[in-house]
């Protein structure tokens, strides 16, 4: 965008403008352009002479010169956004709109914005989704990614070597056609499909799946807890693998179905900007404000229907919820409505790595009566939810709160008035609910001070800084798996704020459910594991959300999955022929 530097300009001077003109040195027009001062000269005469601004230059060294701009910043910006939608130039309006100008500007626009995002059909015939996301990516390494928009995105470009079929609880071939077990499920075969192919056009072998397994036991990652059993692997033939575990694991094979293991080539370095993957997805652009996928023609399955998927990074204010619809077509057909309840919660947890009060089993108690749902509840959160007493919403029943007994919890664990620090996530309604949670304690005599934090900060050392933190998990298509990796992950918030005792205790349910031999077993067993939490108030079960989506009727064969987010790899657009 050839304007692009007149505006950061504009938003750099904004506050000290008085009725359009601004006194400025030109050192700091050097330091904001990364330019000579007889650059920066050189730019202002060009934006004088398009009509933009009179240039002033302050007599003598160092002396103040002097803008007068001939229009209103604000009449400027919204002007030249309108241009931009007529033109769709959708990454000049976003980089536009990440300049630092009043939010109530944005929302004047937002609706002409708004109307360029959902699903287009190309003048060559191209369907496209373009929707947006409201923060920075953190990271796409597998190594690393626990954030589950991200691990989403990974699904998208990358395979595992087994999938996870849900509704009939069975894994299904990938990568893998065949595996099989010796050795009680201490030993595990796999055999790979031939004629797979990576995004750079290198074929499949047994030493890509060798090389990404051996990058999780060679670097420190998050999810190590899927390869920290494998005692060797092994090549045999260029498309059949050997891993040999330390001892059984009935489990295996879910391990290796999960998203962060997808199989990346042995052949390239990893680079998440420009990710190489055998998914349906190809990284094809990624820069701060935009990320690009597009379909991959040589997909080893069926291609996905959509060609492209653009994820714009927008101000929230601009976002809207969840709705996907098709950009200049006007439909008379009801939307689609999807609503369902999210598979994982919305918990308060106790950091158990600090010496403070959240160490006492009554101080605990206390906590657990004030957090009731009843009374985090008010008419500004606009969120559907349903209360949670398990990490399963199907499982969860109304909880017995009762504020009679926090008085006398407190003077039981010895609690005197310290001020704790609670985090909570930068969000509307998440910000809300503290505050009422705050004025709940303050009530009952306990003194909590509020600090928000960003998705951003998640995997930074600063959120160690606090006693209690709210915060949310949501599972995978695999739920059994996605209810150990909680605790497993050691960038989730268990694994960081759990006492080591709490964590043996938990391990000692794992093993268990690494050795059942059915569903049924496993599910008893982790209902024992939430037994345990629960009588220990490890942490505090929160709610479910709601989630809702609205969709264009023309868009077809909506389906969900990891995550609660959409297969972008089935939707598609019917043609409207009239």
């Amino acid at each position: 965008m050839k304007d692009l530097i007149y505006f950061e300009m504009r938003a750099y001077l904004y506050n000290r403008e008085e009725q359009q003109s601004v006194s400025l040195k030109l050192s700091e027009l050097e330091k904001l352009w990364y330019c000579t001062q007889k650059n920066v000269k050189r730019r202002l005469k060009q934006f004088e002479a398009a009509g933009k601004l009179t240039y002033k230059p302050g007599k003598g060294r160092g002396h103040s010169s002097r803008l007068i701009f001939l229009s209103g910043f604000q009449e400027e910006i919204e002007k030249t956004v309108l241009q931009l939608v007529q033109n769709e130039k959708m990454e000049a309006i976003i980089l536009l709109l990440q300049l630092p100008i009043p939010k109530a500007w944005i929302a004047n626009v937002s609706k002409e914005v708004q109307a360029l995002f959902g699903l287009h059909v190309s003048e060559q015939s191209k369907d496209v989704l373009r929707t947006m996301v409201t923060r920075n990516l953190t990271t796409l390494d597998p190594l690393h990614s626990s954030i589950t928009f991200e691990t989403y995105l990974i699904h998208q470009l990358g395979d595992s070597l087994l999938a996870y079929h849900q509704e009939q609880d069975l894994l299904q071939p990938h990568l893998a056609h065949s595996w099989e077990q010796q050795d009680d499920g201490r030993i595990w075969t796999f055999y790979l499909r031939k004629g797979v192919r990576f995004h750079n056009g290198h074929g499949l072998t047994s030493e890509d799946v060798r090389a990404t397994f051996q990058r999780f036991q060679d670097h420190d990652s998050a999810h190590s807890w899927l390869t920290e059993d494998i005692r060797q692997i092994d090549c045999p033939s260029p498309y059949s693998i050997v891993f040999t575990l330390n001892k059984p694991n009935l489990l295996f094979p879910r391990y290796v179905s999960s998203h962060n293991l997808a199989i990346l080539p042995a052949n390239e370095p990893f680079d998440e900007r420009k990710w190489i993957g055998t998914g349906p997805f190809r990284l094809k652009k990624r820069t701060d404000q935009l990320l690009v996928l597009q379909a991959f023609d040589d997909y080893f399955l069926t291609r996905p229907l959509l060609d492209e998927i653009e994820f714009y990074k927008v101000d929230p204010g601009m976002a809207s919820s969840h709705v996907y619809e098709i950009a200049s077509e006007a439909s008379s057909a009801p939307s689609l409505q999807k609503s369902d309840i999210e598979v994982g919660f919305r918990f308060l947890a106790f950091n158990f790595k600090k010496k403070t009060i959240v160490h006492h089993p009554s101080f605990r108690e206390a906590i657990y009566h004030l957090a009731d749902m009843n009374k985090l509840s008010s008419a500004s959160i606009e969120e559907e939810l349903q209360e949670a007493s398990s990490y399963f919403p199907w499982k969860s029943e109304p909880q017995r709160k009762e504020l009679s007994k926090v008085s006398g919890l407190l003077k039981e664990a010895g609690y005197n008035g310290e001020p704790l620090k609670v985090f909570i996530l930068d969000k509307k309604n998440e910000l809300e609910r503290g505050k009422l949670f705050q004025e709940e304690a303050l009530k009952a005599g306990i003194h909590f001070e509020i600090q928000s934090y960003t998705l951003d900060q998640y995997y930074d050392p600063f959120l160690e800084q606090a006693d209690l933190l709210f915060m949310g998990e949501v599972a995978s298509t695999d739920y059994h798996l996605s209810f150990m990796g909680a605790f497993l992950n050691k960038a989730l918030i268990f694994n960081r704020f759990l006492a080591e005792s709490h964590m043996n205790r938990l391990n000692l349910f794992f093993e268990k459910i690494k050795q059942a031999p059915d569903r049924q077993t496993r599910e008893e067993l982790i209902e024992e594991t939430e037994d345990y939490i629960k009588k220990e108030n490890l942490f505090i079960y929160l709610y479910h959300p709601m989630k809702n989506r609205t969709f264009h009727p023309m868009i077809r064969d909506i389906q969900f999955e990891s995550f609660g987010y959409v297969d972008f790899r089935r939707m598609w657009i019917k043609e409207n022929r009239g």
